[in-house]
Parts: C-alpha cells; sequence; structure tokens
C-alpha cells in the first residue's frame, strides 16, 4: 500500500462535531441467542481500559453461562429481546445499557456515552454537547459504536465490548458559505444556479448534521459536523496545559498536554535547539518534522503541530493512550497467531507509506510501536529514519526552510 502524497492540507481550524441519534441498532449475528438469557443486572462493564486487538471483541467463547434476565420491568410487560434485552426501571434504560461512541480524528479519539432511548434507538446529547478536534490535515472522522458486554469477564474494562458498527463521515474543510442570487438572472436560471451551488458544496464534504449509515452492523445514527477556521496563525506553549512528562530523553522531555481551547489531549515533545546543534542532529530533528507533516496513514502517529520558542523546538503529536506494544509483549508473553498478523499487517501498510515518501525507518522496535484504544497500531518516534533523495531533491529540499519558519 503505497501511498501518494496527500492533498495540500485545509487551513488550520476546529472541527465540531455532535451526535444526535440512531435508528435500527442490532446485536451481531453470535449475539442474537445469549443476550437476551443472561444475567444483566450489575454484571454490565463499565471500565474504562482499551481494545486490544488480540482480545477478539463479541468473541463468543468467552460467554459464561448465561443466567437469569434481572431488573424490573414497567406495567410487568415481558423483557425485550434482542438488542433491547436488557433490565429497565419503569420503562427506562440506565446509560449503562446504551450503545455508546467512539469518536476517532486523527488518532485522537474520545468516547460519549448515549443519554436516553433504548439500544436500539439511543440518543445522544446532540446540541447541548459539541466535541472540538484540531484539523491539521483533511481526513474522515469514524463514530465507531460499541455495546458494553453484560458477558465480559472482570477487569476486561472496554475490551470485550460488542461492536455494533461503524460510521465515516467526510467533512467539510471549509466555513459554509450562502448562496448569493444575481439579481439580474430570471427564475430559471437562479433556480439552476442554487442547485449548482448546492451540488457543488455537497462534493466538498459534509457540513451539518445528516443521517450516515452503519457499516459492518445495521441501522444509522444522525451526526453533525461543522468546520470554524482558526485565523490565529501560531501556536505558544502558553496555549497547552502541561499535565504530566511521560518521557525524557537526551534531546529533551514529552510530556502530555491538553489544549486550551478544545481541550483535547496530545503528547507535546520538547526539543532543546542548542542540544540538536552541538550534537549535529539538526538533519535528524528536520527529517522527523518533515515526514510526519507529510504522513496521513492511520498506522503512523500523526503530527498536528509544530512551533517555536528562542531556546525550544515543539513538536504536538496525536496521544495515543493504549501504551506501547513493548509493555502488551512482556505482560502477555506471547500473541497468538492471529494477533501477531493482524499487528503485522499494520505495520507493514505504515512502513510501505514511508517507502513512498523515500523514507526509511531505521528505529523499529517494540517500543516504538503504540496501540490506540481500538487496539490498532500507531507507529512513532522518527528521530532515526533517513531521506533517501536523490541529489537533485537535496539541493532543492525546503528542509533547510522548515528550520527557520517552523510553523
Amino acid at each position: 500500500m503505497i501511498q501518494a502524497p496527500p492533498p495540500a492540507a485545509p487551513k488550520p481550524g476546529i472541527l465540531i462535531v455532535t451526535l444526535h441519534e440512531g435508528k435500527g441498532f442490532s446485536l451481531p449475528p453470535h449475539y442474537h441467542q445469549s443476550y437476551g438469557s443472561q444475567q444483566m443486572g450489575g454484571s454490565m462493564s463499565t471500565g474504562s481500559g482499551f481494545g486490544v486487538a488480540g482480545s477478539m471483541r463479541g468473541d463468543p467463547s468467552t460467554a459464561r453461562t448465561p443466567g437469569g434476565m434481572a431488573g424490573s420491568y414497567a406495567n410487568g410487560r415481558q423483557p425485550a429481546t434482542g438488542i433491547n434485552a436488557a433490565p429497565t426501571i419503569h420503562g427506562r434504560y440506565s446509560s449503562r445499557h446504551l450503545p455508546y461512541a467512539l469518536l476517532d480524528f486523527e488518532k485522537v479519539q474520545v468516547f460519549v456515552d448515549a443519554v436516553s432511548g433504548s439500544p436500539e434507538n439511543p440518543y445522544w446529547a446532540g446540541d447541548n454537547t459539541q466535541y472540538k478536534f484540531d484539523v491539521s490535515r483533511a481526513t474522515e472522522l469514524n463514530v465507531q459504536l460499541y455495546l458494553r458486554n453484560p458477558n465480559a469477564r472482570p477487569g476486561a474494562g472496554r475490551s470485550e465490548d460488542i461492536f455494533l458498527g461503524v460510521c465515516r463521515v467526510n467533512p467539510r474543510f471549509e466555513e459554509q458559505k450562502q448562496y448569493v442570487e444575481d439579481p439580474k438572472a430570471n427564475k430559471k436560471d437562479k433556480e439552476r444556479g442554487a442547485a449548482a451551488f448546492a451540488q457543488q458544496a455537497r462534493q466538498l464534504g459534509q457540513s451539518g448534521a445528516e443521517w450516515i449509515e452503519v457499516g459492518f452492523g445495521t441501522g444509522s445514527v444522525r451526526i453533525g459536523v461543522a468546520f470554524v477556521e482558526n485565523r490565529q496563525r501560531t501556536l505558544k506553549i502558553e496555549d497547552f496545559e502541561l499535565l504530566k512528562v511521560v518521557g525524557k530523553g537526551s534531546f529533551g522531555k514529552v510530556m502530555q498536554v491538553k489544549k486550551q481551547d478544545t481541550h483535547r489531549i496530545y503528547a507535546l515533545k520538547t526539543i532543546r535547539k542548542a542540544h540538536i546543534i552541538s550534537r549535529s542532529e539538526v538533519a535528524h530533528t528536520l527529517a522527523e518534522r518533515s515526514v510526519l507533516a507529510q504522513i496521513n496513514n492511520p498506522f503512523i502517529v500523526p503530527l498536528k503541530f509544530s512551533f517555536q520558542s528562542p531556546e525550544k523546538l515543539y513538536l504536538v503529536l496525536a496521544f495515543v493512550n493504549g501504551g506501547e506494544l513493548f509493555h502488551h509483549l512482556q505482560r502477555e508473553q506471547r500473541f497468538d497467531i492471529n494477533r501477531s498478523r493482524f499487528y503485522t499487517a499494520e505495520l507493514l501498510c505504515a512502513l510501505e507509506c514511508l517507502h513512498g515518501f523515500n523514507v526509511v525507518y531505521r528505529d523499529l522496535k517494540p517500543e516504538n510501536i503504540l496501540l490506540d484504544y481500538t487496539g490498532h497500531i500507531a507507529l512513532c518516534d522518527f528521530g532515526l529514519c533517513k531521506l533517501d533523495m536523490k541529489d537533485e531533491d537535496r539541493t532543492n529540499s525546503k528542509i533547510p526552510s522548515i528550520m527557520v519558519s517552523y510553523p
């Protein structure tokens, strides 16, 4: 999968996402028989961990022996079956029995619980709650849908929750414009102009709320997106709240930070200019920034921003919170063949993408492979990569100018 260079980056801005409602959700086929007969009361998984790919979400082999249905039902009615087979209190479902969504935009992931409705037709907070994501490149928004698994093993967190499907949204990364009629045009030409304007707007991507079909599942979700351009072109360290240090090295340190306006969590890598100059690491540092700024690949940690102060360079990257592959391998000692193939396939996609940019990744090890909440890999740490350029490319390279401007 050699990836072509991405299209021109959109203007810096913020993507505002709202979740409204879903309809027509259903259980995967292998849950149809067991879900309605399992013991629901107090057994729902409410952990806050992350899903490891090899754990096989929704694997029926992990199910415990079905028990009796618990909970009270309004008016003495029999419990519902299928996805709605959960206890209600006076006809209302607890939020822990409703589906939740995982918003994923450039490896920045946010969990959103439904607040009312039923498991089949849930309601989220809609316009009352908005989720903001920083936009650094044109990429799709993924909305993955899950239902907490009452048969999950103690301590499994979210890793055994039931996958209901995914919605993919292609937002419009420019502010919405209003159609202006030509006052001199006749009625027919005005109608044609309005239709052409609407068609062109649809081709640019979604803006506003629309119903999106669920892939790998059933039903649809009403999702709203809006893009707001950020006309403040430069960032400062004061735009971030420093939370904690997560790594140190000779180059500087990596901190977990929260961006003040969107409240999204990032990894902030600080690099002292004096250190990289004294150690002749300027080329490696520039290579890291240049590579990450160009690449848009789901298995590579994306660079969100870069800026500088008189003494330091700053790289702001997505904070991938699933831990290092090294940690999981050390804990489990050995991965099964399916899980190993899964990681290897995604890693191969990442390396082929880099090779498509004439980049050689020279520090491949489990410590530099991260896992996100859903168990997918994210290759990180490009300080030792090498740009394999022809002589004429080196002559015309724009890398030195990046060091000067470092936006």
